[in-house]
């Protein structure tokens, strides 16, 4: 079974180019995840590149931290699996915690970081405030081991710290699902009043595109350890070919972007012809990120005639 932060690394990264350019979310599929209101708190009194600016610090520094776990994911599994079993370890992972606070503190302190999302604002707040207790303490155990402190004091100074490690991370654990579903929410948003803007524009090539994109996203987030189902990720393929077709032959960037998803998909199916596999995961995510790269190189504006 893969950690629950594998899972959302499946559908995060690749986040900090996604309101820049034209390319899709991945985010938000975390164990814990939570309901986000952010459906409810529409802010009409910003603009998009307002909006954009406030949210992409956030997408930047949870995108950071994700791509990070999925190298680490089974090692930090593993080390509080451990904790919780009251083991007494030589060696510990953790995630990047206090990176992830500066990180947040950076967003957070970044011209229109607040005001703007007022879900946002409280969902980081909380994060914030649970990363102040953690963050120094995670630090201090991973100094603890590495210095192999537990051979002089028989392991009472970790026994200490582990006790008050748990609860925090669980705190942890729940206010960042929490904050990443409200990202996720708030970019949807965007991206669908993106498309359609387009089709109302008459530009249904670039519309077709973005929507291309945002089916590749949901076939990478379709995987799932336990829960990943081949039948639903083919009709997913399927939607995709069907959006394939309907774009024009392009050059350039365009067939690279097709191409990559021809990879995209072939990783797809090489995952799901198995139990689930960090490696083969790892390869879908690969071929995702180089899919990514390649559509936020595409001209979307140049997909469709212009009108005489």
């Amino acid at each position: 079974m893969l950690h629950p932060f594998l899972r959302r690394v499946c559908a995060a990264l690749t986040l900090c180019t996604l309101l820049t350019a034209p390319a899709v979310l991945l985010m938000g599929c975390g164990e814990h995840k939570a309901e986000s209101p952010a459906a409810a708190q529409q802010t009409p009194a910003h603009s998009i590149d307002e909006r954009r600016a406030a949210l992409t610090p956030y997408m930047e520094a949870t995108t950071s931290y994700n791509s990070t776990m999925l190298t680490l994911s089974l090692a930090v599994s593993t080390t509080i699996k451990d904790l919780r079993q009251g083991k007494h370890l030589t060696r510990i992972t953790l995630p990047p915690l206090s990176k992830l606070r500066r990180e947040l503190d950076a967003a957070h302190a970044a011209p229109g970081g607040t005001g703007v999302y007022p879900d946002v604002d409280a969902a980081t707040e909380e994060l914030r405030s649970t990363l102040e207790e953690l963050a120094p303490l995670a630090d201090q155990m991973e100094n603890y081991y590495a210095a192999g402190a537990y051979t002089t004091d028989g392991y009472a100074q970790a026994d200490e710290m582990t006790a008050q490690f748990l609860p925090l991370y669980d705190r942890f654990i729940s206010a960042y699902d929490r904050l990443d579903a409200i990202v996720t929410d708030h970019y949807k948003e965007m991206r669908l009043a993106q498309i359609d803007a387009m089709h109302s524009d008459g530009r249904e090539n670039a519309a077709t595109f973005l929507e291309l994109r945002t089916k590749a996203r949901e076939l990478v987030r379709m995987l799932r350890s336990g829960g990943h189902d081949p039948e639903a990720t083919e009709e997913k393929i399927r939607e995709i070919n069907t959006l394939i077709e309907k774009l024009p032959a392009g050059t350039g960037y365009l067939v690279t972007y097709k191409n990559g998803i021809n990879s995209l998909v072939t990783a797809v199916r090489a995952y799901n012809a198995g139990p689930p596999d960090p490696n083969k995961l790892s390869n879908v995510v690969e071929e995702f990120n180089r899919l990514a790269a390649t559509g936020n190189n595409v001209d979307v504006n140049a997909l469709d005639a212009k009108k005489k």
